[in-house]
């Protein structure tokens, strides 16, 4: 009975991953905390910081930016930033528990198939609190809410999961091909023994 039935095989819990995706968690929270603190301030305070952000420019580059541009690029910059934080946190979280009997799944349509979930939910996470952020904003003195900024958040983000999902693909396909090399230069030995 013993040596005949087979060992069920188990779900490996792993620490770091742990440790890890929850570090990545607390700065998803913490960065959606700093997007929502900035949106807080008032229009003149708004004005200020993005007066004083051109004045840095100008003395480092020797660069003159519009105030216009330098919001832009401020939407652009801080929901990517966030929409990284969130496709990091996502893979941290689902590499915690590692699932050992998942019969006839390949490791490569694995990894593919979990950056799409990835980049789906870190869009989502970044597309809702883009939304909510302008929302927030119309209750701040002197502020108001814009799709235009709402698109703007998500550029920077969708361009991002963009680069991710052709890196990944590009991997997944070098390793696929290095698979089937593999396979064909072992039944190729075979043939000749």
């Amino acid at each position: 009975m013993g040596l005949t039935q087979e060992k069920k095989k188990k779900a490996v819990f792993h620490p770091l991953y742990f440790l890890f995706a929850f570090i990545m968690w607390i700065l998803v929270v913490g960065w959606l905390a700093v997007i929502f603190s900035l949106s807080a301030e008032s229009a003149d305070a708004s004005t200020l910081r993005s007066q004083d952000l051109i004045r840095r420019i100008s003395d480092w580059f020797h660069f003159t930016a519009s105030e216009e541009v330098v919001r832009s690029c401020a939407h652009i910059i801080e929901f990517t930033i966030l929409s990284v934080l969130a496709y990091i946190a996502m893979f941290a979280t689902n590499h915690i528990q590692t699932r050992l009997d998942q019969p006839g799944i390949r490791l490569l349509d694995k990894i593919k198939n979990d950056n799409e979930v990835y980049i789906a939910v870190s869009l989502w996470i970044t597309a809702l609190s883009a939304s909510a952020d302008e929302y927030h904003q119309i209750f701040v003195d002197g502020r108001s809410a814009s799709l235009f900024d709402v698109f703007l958040d998500l550029c920077g983000a969708v361009v991002v999961m963009l680069i991710i999902r052709i890196v990944v693909s590009i991997y997944v396909y070098v390793k696929n091909k290095k698979e089937s090399g593999n396979i064909i230069a072992s039944e190729t030995q075979v043939e000749e023994l």
